[in-house]
């Protein structure tokens, strides 16, 4: 539809909106994460919780009717595209068949609170499990804990605990 000449304007292609509103979003989330915990305290993080848990299980069963992926590497993949889709400040620090550590230097959302982004993590943590229930997903480091970049670790259940 052609607009009448008072009001047009240039119109911006998917990816110019795609790199300005994404990052508005994920920051008004994180704001209202922020919100719901000053708020309701404990019960507003078992919230968070609830709601990640859910959408990543969604997210997991999705994929299955697609075709398993099994093993760290072919859902190690698959979160890597998940990564992808909201920044592209992270890399892969360590990789083989029984883990996987992807680093974060900065937090797309922004999280200040660990508490927070733990809370939001529970997503992926239900995602990988959908997935693969013998696989783990677990935060190491990360930057609202004061650490330098955040880590994301999925690992085989019997390969034990890394840092």
């Amino acid at each position: 539809m052609e607009l009448p000449e008072d009001l047009a304007f240039e119109r911006l292609t998917f990816a110019e909106k795609y790199h300005r509103a994404v990052p508005g979003y994920m920051r008004r989330l994180c704001n209202v994460y922020e919100a719901v915990y000053e708020r309701f305290g404990g019960a507003g993080l078992e919230l968070i919780r609830e709601v990640s848990r859910t959408y990543g299980a969604e997210i997991g069963m999705n994929v299955r009717k697609k075709g398993n992926l099994k093993g760290v590497t072919q859902v190690g993949r698959y979160l890597l595209k998940v990564f992808d889709m909201v920044s592209d400040d992270w890399e892969v620090r360590e990789f083989d068949e029984k883990q996987l550590v992807i680093a974060v230097h900065r937090c797309p959302y922004p999280f200040s609170r660990d508490e927070i982004c733990r809370a939001h993590t529970c997503m992926e943590q239900a995602l990988v499990t959908t997935l693969d229930e013998n696989l783990e997903y677990r935060i190491g480091r990360s930057i609202p804990q004061g650490d330098p970049f955040c880590e994301h670790i999925l690992q085989d259940r019997s390969a034990g605990r890394a840092r």
